[in-house]
């Protein structure tokens, strides 16, 4: 069954996963387990894993009518840096140079 996002048709196949393009790694390490790869130009381009099947169905189909996948693809926001204070020894610095007077 198609369903239909925004006007876009996902295209259905006889691939594991049921989308063209789509394929099912069940041994993929990580939540994404769904590769997306088109063929163009005669190669095999690969446009990146997915947590479901639909998510990658709906990056084909909105690549193939020109439309923002941005927010499919957005990687993840960075951890945050570690505190400066994240070892004993540097804690135990800046405990140091407040009792001799100093800001670090």
């Amino acid at each position: 069954s198609n369903s239909g996002y925004k006007g876009l048709t996902l295209t259905a196949s006889s691939s594991n996963s049921g989308y063209k393009g789509v394929t099912f790694y069940p041994k993929e390490r990580g939540s994404k387990k769904y590769r997306l790869s088109v063929t163009s130009g005669g190669k095999c381009v690969f446009l990146g894993m997915f947590a479901t099947a639909e998510q990658a169905a709906l990056f084909y189909a909105r690549r193939e009518a020109g439309r923002d996948t941005s927010d499919l693809t957005a990687p993840p926001p960075p951890p945050p840096p570690p505190p400066a204070l994240s070892t004993a020894a540097g804690a135990e610095a800046v405990r140091q140079a407040g009792r001799e007077g100093l800001t670090l």
